[in-house]
């Protein structure tokens, strides 16, 4: 189907503006509770209505709002009194609590929020309570030596914090002693605290790191964690006998997210705190998988749109994926991930997807806030450029070369990749793009393949790692792009990439060299030794080049051309691609062999190489000897068994491919000719090209042309000594020997010794002309085979013939002969002794080349003057096989 008419993203949707204002820093979408408290945090977090204007209101943050606002106002049964947020980096928890915050803080404005209104629907509620008394305790931003307060007091712990958040300076009076002496509360005068302020919602964030920074404040035999610990024991018996207090504690998923001196005191940290809090209610996803689209798309876009363009983006890749079935997963064309792509709009499921569920688990990937601020940047990147293939926003869009974008990766990634993604991703990717060129130049297919498995290659372990062939389609590919373009891209980046790794049909990345690194290093150092490659071309020509087993001796061509040996059988001379002068160097190996004319001319057939392809031969013949090198060094038996497979197969398959190349090079024929070195031109032939070697190919492409005959029949013998016979009255064999091999422009017969004692015989038994041995003159008789080894044997006119048989009876016949443009001389004479004969002549040329057509103007002139009618009739010119091109 056609992309006629549908609009690409930046022509349908429209940006929050702060992402293109902000600077591009690892801030972007960070966000602080105590910033937010202080009010120093981005407007987007401190302003309720532009907080709740740019919040996604999931399922499960509503029912949790609900939950508290239930808790605080009072209503039965609603709301647990102590809340802890577990989930991972950026899955959501400080934004929820940012929320509860604002809900507390600045009811008249929430209340305006569509979701807000629901809530107090469901709990039967006029308004949200007021006068909520908010406690925000964030470990990050608190001190634990001492934060001086504007009335001159000195808090020194949690305690200490959370009464003078709750009740000012007579709320912290209840606690100031203790909090003086950095020594915890009981829960009864915690409990006592509580019920005074009511109601009332604590918010503690980033406990944690708050107990990692105490444990290094000495109190007494203890220490202030502990003192922290066992206050934060107390407090969750407190809250829970306050019918309208809250308590919200955020978590982290993992000891991983704990900043400790070592990952044993992280672990322990992190179980204490987790059995500290072990009673109370655990809330784990306030951004559910199936919520995310909104959350991002309610985030990043202050316009969507119009949906029609978002279903016509959608219906157009839905068909796309029906009509290549064979090349996606089945899943993509269910009515549900239909639904995904609809809710996804712009962005494609399998970006949103590759960040929440391969890079989701990954300790330094931070979710929704990481999510955010990645594609904030492939945003800005795409407004900026304006692609005309991004009808969706998909993996392959994540532009690498961008240095920001980049760095959101790398930060996920072993050391060195930066490098890596520049050399690999970037830049070789870039100039396989370019050497396909068309369409894999204009959609980017080289690198968006490159960064589509480099980014699978973020993964918490390794069964997760990398994508296969289809994963990648989906990533990369558009409507009306073929699918099989990318199989002929992965196949290029898998040859040519250092660092990519193709393990159990799955495509990543890593930061250790790949064969191709290795086996480029020897290639370089190949390069530089242009005799050793002389060497092995010239042994690879000899292989392909075949051994003599057919009508042709072959012979590698020497430096000096005078060197090819003058003899006379039929002989194929190998052109090496260091023959600069061609024409030159046949003529004169031609003219002359030693310091001596040559007397075998027509037994010799040239072949060289087309200049085209000879890049291609000396490529593949590099990668053949940097792959034997690679086996042969001690490096490869420290390889794994799957790399040493792979060398050796990647040998076996460059093998191949350079006979391939060499016989498709090696397809410009010469023999001399009466006019000097004159080029074969071929009809083409499937047939031709089942040679496995240069030998069998030239062989039957002769045969194809009539150069190369097995037998030489006596009437075309005779007519072509005819003239030399009538003046001299007889030729010895070992002449006319000569002449055959030595004439340019007859042809090549195999075997001419032999061929021409059975010509004789075939030709003195018709009466064709006689054949003398010593006295002896056969004519009409069979010569016995002896006969013709004895010497001075001689070819005669046939003076006397007995009488010819009578001829048979008169009877309808018809002729049919077959013969090519370069023998029509049997035909001229065959045409004269027909003159005699009351029949009709039919003549047709079939001409597969096409250089018939030239002479048609000229050839229906003469015909037509003399009578006849020609008629022509055009045929399909056969494709040229690959080999011969």
């Amino acid at each position: 189907m056609a992309n006629k008419g549908l609009r690409r993203v930046w022509e349908v949707c429209e940006p929050h503006p702060d992402v293109f204002e902000r600077d591009p820093d690892p801030s972007l979408f960070a966000i602080s509770l105590h910033q937010v408290e202080q009010g120093v945090a981005d407007r987007d977090y401190t302003e309720a209505e532009r907080f709740f204007h740019k919040t996604f209101m999931t399922r499960s943050l509503e029912r949790l709002l609900e939950g508290v606002v239930g808790r605080l106002s009072g209503v039965a049964g609603r709301g647990a009194p102590i809340l802890r947020l577990e989930t991972p980096f950026g899955g959501g928890k400080t934004h929820t609590m940012t929320a509860l915050f604002h809900l507390a803080r600045h009811a008249e404005v929430a209340e305006e929020h569509e979701a807000v209104r629901r809530i107090l629907e469901h709990l039967n509620l006029r308004a949200l309570p007021r006068n909520i008394q908010v406690a925000v305790l964030d470990g990050r931003g608190l001190d634990v030596l001492e934060r001086r307060t504007a009335e001159g007091l000195g808090l020194r712990t949690l305690w200490g914090e959370l009464a003078y958040r709750l009740g000012g300076p007579s709320g912290y009076a209840l606690v100031a002693e203790l909090d003086r002496q950095r020594l915890a509360p009981g829960s009864e005068l915690l409990t006592q605290l509580l019920q005074h302020y009511q109601p009332f919602l604590i918010l503690m964030d980033e406990v944690l790191e708050y107990l990692v920074k105490a444990a290094g404040v000495k109190v007494g035999a203890s220490n202030l964690a502990e003192q922290t610990g066992t206050f934060l024991s107390a407090l969750s018996t407190a809250v829970l006998a306050c019918p309208r207090g809250v308590l919200v504690a955020a978590m982290p998923a993992s000891p991983i997210e704990v900043c400790s001196e070592s990952s044993e005191a992280a672990e322990r940290l992190f179980q204490y705190v987790k059995k500290v809090f072990g009673r109370v209610e655990l809330v784990e996803t306030p951004v559910a998988q199936d919520e995310v689209f909104g959350v991002l798309r309610r985030r990043l876009f202050r316009s969507l749109g119009n949906e029609r363009e978002h279903k016509r983006v959608v219906e157009a890749y839905q068909s796309y994926y029906e009509e290549h079935a064979r090349f996606f997963p089945d899943l993509l064309r269910s009515p549900e991930y239909k639904n995904r792509m609809l809710a996804a709009y712009p962005f494609h499921p399998a970006l949103i997807d590759l960040l929440y569920e391969r890079w989701g688990p990954h300790p330094r990937f931070q979710r929704t806030r990481g999510a955010l601020r990645l594609l904030a940047l492939v945003l800005r990147r795409l407004w900026d450029q304006r692609p005309g293939h991004a009808l969706l926003i998909q993996p392959h869009h994540v532009d690498l070369a961008d240095r920001h974008i980049r760095g959101e990766v790398v930060q996920l990634l072993d050391g060195g990749f930066d490098a890596i993604i520049t050399g690999d991703v970037v830049e070789r990717a870039g100039l396989i793009e370019r050497a396909l060129g068309g369409e894999y130049v204009r959609e980017r297919l080289g690198r968006g393949a490159a960064t589509c498995a480099l980014l699978s290659s973020v993964a918490t372990g390794s069964r997760d790692k990398g994508a296969t062939e289809d994963e990648i389609r989906t990533a990369l590919l558009r409507p009306e792009l073929t699918p099989a373009m990318v199989s002929e891209v992965l196949s290029r980046l898998r040859e040519e990439l250092w660092y990519l790794r193709y393990r159990d049909r799955r495509y990543y990345f890593t930061a250790r060299p790949n064969l191709n690194k290795v086996i480029l290093d020897y290639e370089e150092e190949l390069a530089q030794d242009e005799e050793r490659l002389r060497q092995e071309l010239q042994r690879r020509l000899h292989r392909i080049g075949g051994r003599g087993e057919g009508v042709f001796q072959v012979l590698l061509a020497p430096a000096e051309a005078t060197a090819v040996p003058d003899q006379p059988r039929p002989t194929l001379v190998v052109l090496g691609p260091e023959i600069a002068e061609e024409q030159a160097w046949m003529s004169q190996a031609a003219q002359y062999a030693g310091g001596a004319l040559r007397k075998h001319k027509n037994q010799l057939v040239f072949v060289a190489p087309r200049a085209e392809y000879l890049d291609a031969v000396r490529a593949a013949l590099r990668r053949c000897l940097a792959l034997q090198c690679l086996i042969q060094s001690a490096s490869f038996h420290e390889l794994d068994s799957e790399d040493k497979e792979q060398v050796r197969a990647q040998l076996k398959d460059k093998e191949t491919e350079l006979e391939a190349q060499l016989l498709k090079a090696y397809t410009r024929l010469y023999r001399p000719s009466r006019e000097g070195i004159e080029e074969i031109r071929l009809r083409q032939s499937a047939d031709v090209f089942k040679a496995k070697t240069l030998a069998q190919y030239i062989e039957a492409a002769l045969r194809q042309e009539s150069i190369v005959l097995d037998r030489l029949a006596p009437e075309y013998f005779f007519e072509t000594l005819r003239s030399d016979l009538e003046q001299r009255g007889e030729l010895p064999v070992q002449q006319v020997e000569t002449l055959m091999t030595g004439i340019p422009g007859q042809p090549i017969v195999h075997a001419p010794q032999e061929t021409l004692k059975q010509t004789l015989r075939e030709g003195a038994q018709r009466g064709l002309f006689g054949v003398r041995i010593g006295e002896k003159v056969y004519v009409h008789e069979e010569i016995p085979e002896e006969e013709l080894t004895r010497p001075n044997v001689a070819i005669v006119r046939a003076e006397s013939r007995p009488q010819p048989p009578t001829p048979p009876a008169k009877q309808p016949m018809t002729l049919r002969v077959q013969t090519t443009a370069r023998m029509l001389y049997p035909l001229l004479k065959a045409a004269e002794k027909l003159r005699a004969v009351d029949a009709t002549v039919t003549l047709e040329v079939h001409d597969p080349t096409g250089e018939l057509g030239r002479l048609k103007s000229d050839l229906d002139k003469l015909l037509q003057d003399y009578g006849c009618c020609p008629e022509w009739q055009s045929e399909s010119i056969p494709s040229v096989p690959e080999a011969s091109r």
